[in-house]
């Protein structure tokens, strides 16, 4: 792309950087100068204009984010290519606008002279309701700056989605400490206010409960509240909880699987608290809900009752820019309507998560081996970049030991990141972890070490298509020179036993009561199958990519 300031008349046959008027004459965006426009400019007393020229593998701003937009746009949205410049998103149906903020500002940071902003994310909207806009600064884009964003986009979930609304049975649970008339008139008044604040949710308030504000009576009515038949469970705490070890945290931690949301950063609302307990929800309302202004307690309350899978990686600070307006999808535009297609059209291809295991500490390679610079790069960054150029998705990439170290490196590659604080206690744990975090909508999840750089996006694209969708109980594992190794695809049915091919497979059987639904593919090339463990592993790697690069 070559953008310059030309003079009128040599300015024929380059396209327009921005859209102008010229005497009551429209001209668009990236509109090819003609002899007439040169007229017309010359008319109008324009000498001198900004403008840019086309070269080999560039393409049209329509063009570029009609491709990004298409990536973007997840389950029921549709976009539409204006001739200014903007991408409209539109909602293909009524339902709960989905997008993680962090996501958004991480595409803002990286995508150049792409700028994408939203509407308030879990804002309930209704059909051809905008979205998000899509803006591409420039006229001309070369395709692999398109090609840059378009894989850093990959490997996750959809970005954008409208998520319909089902109806949940909600329970309200009351912790009294004072039990008189003004702690429930305090209690009255947060009731009235969830209800106000979520009318259009589908929430049918079937149960109530109290417990004294202690920590094994809370503990108990909840044990009890969780066996009803509630969907999601509000509870209404006597008392702020300030810290770890307060009352409501010990409560909670006796009884739930995990809490994905300790704290809201708001003043007054710091004690707002998301748990769940084998899918059910457990929200914590702040003490003083009834008086504050907390649209983003809210919007995560709309989160915890909507989202497939509660994560702790869900409920960052927020970062997104703000749509100020909602407005619906002019008429004229409905006509390049193009609605989202999804990850399968027909259904019938498996939906593969990747889990990449890199928390380990490495010691037996005398030192984080991972961390490695191997041509510019770490060498976990290898299996990573296999796993979110294949069709596995969503990716996670579970970390531990120099955590820090490794997220620098990933601030352009749109992966979820797990941090296995318990990473010392051996990779299960961090088996355990990304298979926990894997969506239930995925038929099953491939394990794969970081630590084999030589792994293919090929080989786990051939691993995925010999998974059989709506087929229970598979293990597809890789094998080369007839040994079992990794990585390893287990079908959601056995996520309890999820584990990764032992280093001495070839001694002894390996998983062997597994056998009647276990497939192997074949890996061709052994140095595909390299499985870095020991500081001569490394060297020989190293040697290979010099007479590689020679």
């Amino acid at each position: 792309m070559i953008c310059q300031e030309l003079k009128v008349t040599e300015a024929l046959g380059m396209y327009l950087f921005n859209q102008m008027v010229v005497g009551g004459v429209f001209l668009p965006k990236a509109h090819k100068i003609s002899k007439d426009d040169v007229i017309l400019f010359k008319q109008n007393n324009i000498e001198k204009i900004f403008v840019a020229g086309m070269e080999n593998g560039d393409i049209t701003f329509e063009a570029a984010l009609g491709e990004v937009a298409a990536k973007l746009c997840g389950k029921n949205t549709a976009y539409s290519v204006g001739e200014d410049g903007i991408c409209r998103i539109a909602a293909g149906t009524n339902g709960v606008f989905m997008v993680n903020e962090e996501r958004i500002a991480k595409f803002n940071r990286h995508g150049s002279f792409f700028i994408l902003n939203t509407i308030q994310p879990y804002k309930i909207v209704e059909a051809d309701t905008i979205i998000a806009e899509l803006e591409l600064n420039l006229p001309i884009i070369p395709q692999n700056m398109v090609d840059e964003i378009l894989y850093s986009l990959s490997g996750n979930t959809d970005m954008l989605s409208v998520h319909d609304i089902s109806a949940k049975k909600v329970g309200l649970m009351y912790t009294r400490l004072t039990n008189d008339k003004s702690e429930t008139r305090h209690f009255t008044n947060i009731v009235k206010r969830l209800v106000k604040d979520f009318p259009n949710m589908d929430l049918t308030f079937e149960h109530e409960y109290e417990a004294p504000h202690q920590t094994e009576e809370i503990a108990n009515i909840l044990q009890r509240a969780l066996i009803d038949d509630n969907d999601v469970l509000f509870i209404l705490p006597a008392q702020q909880t300030r810290c770890p070890h307060d009352i409501m945290v010990k409560a909670l931690n006796s009884i739930v699987d995990e809490i994905v949301c300790p704290y809201l950063p708001q003043v007054n609302a710091g004690d707002f608290i998301i748990a769940s307990k084998r899918g059910k929800r457990i929200i914590v309302v702040p003490y003083n809900y009834g008086n504050i202004d907390s649209s983003y307690a809210v919007r995560y309350i709309k989160q915890a009752i909507v989202a497939d899978k509660l994560n702790v990686f869900d409920f960052d600070h927020p970062q997104n820019f703000i749509i100020p307006r909602e407005t619906k999808l002019p008429e004229e535009m409905m006509t390049n309507y193009i609605t989202s297609a999804g990850h399968d059209v027909n259904g019938k291809e498996a939906r593969i998560a990747a889990v990449v295991l890199a928390a380990g500490v490495g010691a037996r390679c005398r030192g984080n081996k991972l961390l490695v610079d191997i041509d510019g790069e770490p060498l976990f960054m290898k299996a990573l970049q296999a796993a979110v150029k294949s069709k596995a998705s969503p990716v996670f990439l579970v970390t531990g030991y120099q955590a820090d170290l490794m997220e620098e490196y990933l601030d352009k590659v749109d992966v979820n990141v797990l941090y296995n604080s318990g990473y010392r206690s051996g990779i299960k744990t961090s088996i355990s972890m990304g298979i926990k975090s894997v969506p239930s909508f995925c038929d099953g999840a491939i394990l794969i070490p970081a630590d084999m750089p030589n792994i293919t996006k090929e080989h786990i694209d051939d691993m995925i298509k010999n998974f059989k969708k709506g087929k229970s109980k598979q293990v597809i594992m890789s094998m080369c020179e007839g040994k079992k190794i990794n990585p390893i695809i287990w079908s959601k049915e056995l996520y309890d036993f999820a584990d990764i091919v032992p280093e001495n497979a070839h001694l002894r059987p390996v998983f062997v009561e597994f056998a009647d639904y276990t497939k192997t593919i074949e890996i061709k090339d052994k140095k595909e199958a390299l499985d870095i463990t020991y500081p001569l592993d490394l060297e020989e790697y190293a040697k290979s990519l010099i007479h590689i690069n020679k």
